[in-house]
Order: C-alpha cells, then sequence, then structure tokens
C-alpha cells in the first residue's frame, strides 16, 4: 500500500515534536517533505535523531518564499496532505490546499479564524458571542468608528499572535499618537473596546463539524502583560455552570466560523457582571504550555491530534477525554526571563510541588533583557493536584521557591 504523502509547514524548532522521548510526526505512517525555518531559528535542532527525506529551509520572516518552495514541493511530488499546527503557518497551509484542491481546512475557514476582524464580524452576525465593539484600522479616521466615551480601546493587529503588535489606550488622542507610528496599509490593524476581566481559554478537537472534546482553563495573567521577570500560567476548570456556558459559548463560536475538522483555541472574557464576551479564536492547537497541561490531564497530545487530522490520519483522544471533575487537576506557571539573578527549583524538589514535567527554554528573551511575546517563557513548570485549591497552593509555592 503506497503511503500518503504531506507537506508540513513548520514554524517551530524541530525538537518541539520531540515529546518525552516520543517524535509525534507520524513518520512511519505519511512520508513527509517539511518546510522549515532556517538552522540560526532553531529550525532543524533534533534534526539528526528523526530525520526526513525531503526538507526545505528558509528565512523565517520571508514568506515569499515560503510560498514560493511550498508550491515547487506540490507541484513536483505526489503530495495530497497540507500539515500546520503553527500559527503563522495555518494560513499558508490553507491558501496552498485551495489552490491545489487537497483536503481540509481551506483558505476562506482559515482567514476567518486569522483575521480578527472577519472573525468577529462572522461572530457577530450569527448571535454566537457578545463580542466587543470594533473596528478595521486602515486609517487615522477609522478611529473615529468607536465610541471613545466608553473608555479605553486596544489597537492591534488583525493577524497577530501571542500578544504580539497590541497597544492599550486611554482616549482618542493617545490612540491618534500610536497610530502615528504604525503603517496602516494593508488592512494590518484594527481598534476595538476594552474589556476588563478574567480571561479563559476554550480547546477543542473537532471531526466532521463536530465537538469531539474540550477543555477550559483559566488564565492566571493577562497574555498581554507579559514582561523581564513575571509570570504566566493557567489552570484547568471542571465541569460546572461556568464549563457549561464556556463551552455553549464555545460551540456556537465554531460553529460560525465553519471549521469541519482540526483543534481550535478560543479565548474570551468573563466581566466582573458575569458576562462572557468573545476576545478570539484560532484554528490551530493551543501554544504555549497548555499542550502540556491537557496531555497531564487528559492522556493525549493536543498538537499531535492535529498533525493526524491534517494528515488524514486516525486519531486517538487519550485515555480520560472526560472533565476534570472527581479526577484531580492540572495547570503551569511560567516564568519569563529577565528580573534579575538566574532562578530556579532543584529537581529532586518537583515531586514534593506536584510538578509533573518541567520544561526550559534556553533561547528564551530578545538577547537585549526584554520579552518577545506571550509564550517567550525562560522555565515552565506542568503541576498536577487533587483539586483546584490545592493546584493553586502548589502554584503559589513554586513561585516562591523560583524566586529564592
Amino acid at each position: 500500500m503506497t503511503k500518503t504523502t504531506a507537506l508540513f509547514i513548520n514554524n517551530h524548532p524541530y525538537a518541539h515534536f520531540d515529546r518525552g522521548g516520543t517524535h509525534i510526526l507520524p513518520t512511519s505512517e505519511i512520508e513527509i517533505h517539511m518546510v522549515a525555518r532556517q538552522r540560526v531559528h532553531g529550525g532543524v535542532s533534533g534534526f539528526a535523531d528523526h530525520p526526513l527525506d525531503h526538507v526545505a529551509l528558509c528565512d523565517a520572516d520571508d514568506e515569499a518564499r515560503w510560498r514560493e518552495i511550498c508550491e515547487w514541493t506540490l507541484r513536483n511530488h505526489p503530495i495530497s496532505r497540507v500539515i500546520a499546527v503553527h500559527e503563522r503557518a495555518v494560513l499558508l497551509a490553507a491558501e496552498m490546499r485551495s489552490k491545489f484542491g487537497l483536503a481540509g481546512m481551506d483558505h476562506e475557514t482559515a482567514t476567518r479564524f486569522r483575521d480578527k476582524v472577519r472573525m468577529k464580524e462572522a461572530v457577530r452576525s450569527a448571535g454566537a458571542a457578545a463580542v466587543p465593539d470594533f473596528a478595521p484600522l486602515d486609517s487615522v479616521e477609522d478611529l473615529a468608528k468607536v465610541d471613545w466615551a466608553t473608555g479605553r480601546k486596544v489597537i492591534k493587529s488583525r493577524w497577530g499572535l501571542a500578544a504580539k503588535d497590541l497597544y492599550i489606550v486611554e482616549s482618542l488622542e493617545d490612540a491618534r499618537r500610536v497610530v502615528g507610528g504604525l503603517d496602516l496599509s494593508g488592512t494590518h490593524y484594527e481598534v476595538e473596546e476594552f474589556v476588563k476581566g478574567q480571561i479563559y481559554h476554550c480547546d477543542s478537537v473537532v471531526r466532521d463539524g463536530r465537538i469531539v472534546f474540550r477543555s477550559v482553563g483559566k488564565y492566571l495573567a493577562d497574555p498581554a502583560s507579559y514582561r523581564p521577570g513575571s509570570v504566566f500560567g493557567t489552570v484547568l476548570v471542571g465541569e460546572g455552570e461556568l464549563h457549561r456556558r464556556i463551552t455553549a459559548l464555545n460551540a456556537k463560536v465554531l460553529a460560525a466560523l465553519g471549521i469541519q475538522d482540526g483543534t481550535t483555541h478560543l479565548e474570551l472574557f468573563r466581566t466582573e457582571a458575569d458576562e462572557l464576551v468573545f476576545c478570539e479564536v484560532a484554528g490551530r492547537p493551543p501554544g504555549g504550555i497548555i499542550p502540556p497541561v491537557i496531555q497531564a490531564q487528559y492522556g493525549f497530545n493536543i498538537v499531535e491530534t492535529q498533525i493526524r487530522i491534517d494528515a488524514g490520519l486516525d486519531i486517538s483522544l487519550g485515555s480520560a477525554p472526560a472533565a476534570v471533575e472527581g479526577g484531580g487537576t492540572s495547570g503551569f506557571i511560567a516564568f519569563y526571563p529577565g528580573g534579575g539573578d538566574a532562578r530556579g527549583i532543584d529537581a529532586d524538589r518537583l515531586a514534593a510541588l506536584g510538578v509533573v514535567e518541567h520544561l526550559t527554554h534556553s533561547g528564551a528573551g530578545n538577547g537585549r533583557g526584554g520579552v518577545r511575546h506571550s509564550t517567550d517563557f525562560l522555565d515552565s513548570y506542568v503541576v498536577r493536584a487533587p483539586d483546584d485549591e490545592a493546584l493553586l497552593h502548589r502554584i503559589a509555592r513554586i513561585e516562591a521557591e523560583y524566586r529564592r
């Protein structure tokens, strides 16, 4: 039987796909042609342990070159599937599928999951969730399309990720100053109402238009608040009224955006008035340390799940695809680089603190004492506990010991 051949458009370091000694690319089941970042950006770190026959490397920021290589590969090899798990690769992968008539998420659907204006228009039009007031920002005049009497606003990239290219402004005058330093050509930005509230996320697996797995988590900090020396994290939310409300909103949003197969990562606000307000959703697995938390709790790797769905392979949702009620709970705490001397926790202390995985990131930071994005962690700790209270207590202990 002839193997399926797939194009893998990869913006992660190759070592990202080696989890606990297991390589999650299904190289025994399919043949993979990979386009990846250059070696200097970590594109093929770990490649010698799990080599592929067909690899092309290019500059991480040269999108035209990525497109050129992908099109050449698709024209010259019998490829029937395209794989992408990173936000920066999802839209290009969808473009290739649509151009070459291949199965998987098409370009129109992927655009709704990437362009934050198109996304919110679809969610609002379907009545799927409450949406902040927003407007495309293509000129200074567009700032007048939102109501400044209601207070602060957010200016952010329509296509951005990891809370980059985001500016919080207090007034129209502040907004004009920010916009004066931005290139507004090419429909790159939007302005929207600032929503005050706790931020939650809902991560899903979708098959044939049906949600077959969902997990709810609560961020321990605003993803946009990253800075040197600060912390980030998430804790899972067990079954209950809030879990039900969030998963119901998630289902309506995914239906409005029209996903048929894949994984998703939705973020939303819970206001002080207990209203759930849509923030954004991505048509790919969650980033950062959320996949290891899901694996610790539910027994499967959601990044591997996306790879297998894109490749047209069967998936398994692990040993415990259920909500966390009665089965203990999981979360993580992560530390950004900077903010003082090198810190850490002795390995022999991890088990006592409930740590089931410690991830170190030697390339964290921008080399000048800054933090590049919301998942630019130096050290991350995945934590298990019998209940919510114990989980928060363990996370607090980890933070205290890390900072000693």
